[in-house]
């Protein structure tokens, strides 16, 4: 359960949430054939590289680098 609060801490785990649920809503959206929309796509890029660079900031707080 510490695990869990230090990642809620860090907010990986929030975007990680925000990460697979804007991709489980475009992999919906391409199975139904509809369009989607450039915004979608850009928020998810945004929140997956910010969840990538946070997620490398926080290994190398943990190495001391």
């Amino acid at each position: 359960m510490a695990k869990f609060w230090e990642l809620l801490e860090e907010s990986v785990l929030i975007q990680a949430i925000m990460a697979l649920g804007m991709l489980g809503t475009i992999i919906v959206l391409a199975y139904q054939g509809r369009e989607i929309p450039d915004i979608l796509v850009n928020g998810f890029l945004l929140i997956l590289g910010f969840y990538f660079g946070s997620k490398t900031v926080v290994e190398a707080k943990k190495l001391g680098k």
